[in-house]
């Protein structure tokens, strides 16, 4: 599985997953939220410390996801 992240802002960083975009992470001073795309995952950010383990969080999921998903 392909993951890129691309920076928009100081703010916002996008994830793709094979070239499509899948979801926003949103960085404030409160914390980390990722806004998704369906049929992306919830995913709890609110324990996560810093960038990094942000993005590890969310990758997971999407590797989660992927691997869950029926074989058609």
């Amino acid at each position: 599985m392909d993951i890129e992240w691309k920076i928009v802002d100081e703010h916002h960083q996008e994830v793709f997953v094979e070239q499509h975009v899948r979801g926003l992470l949103w960085i404030t001073t409160a914390g980390f939220s990722f806004w998704h795309s369906y049929p992306n995952p919830g995913i709890d950010l609110s324990h996560v410390k810093n960038i990094v383990e942000a993005k590890e969080v969310v990758e997971a999921a999407l590797r989660q996801e992927e691997y869950e998903k029926p074989v058609r």
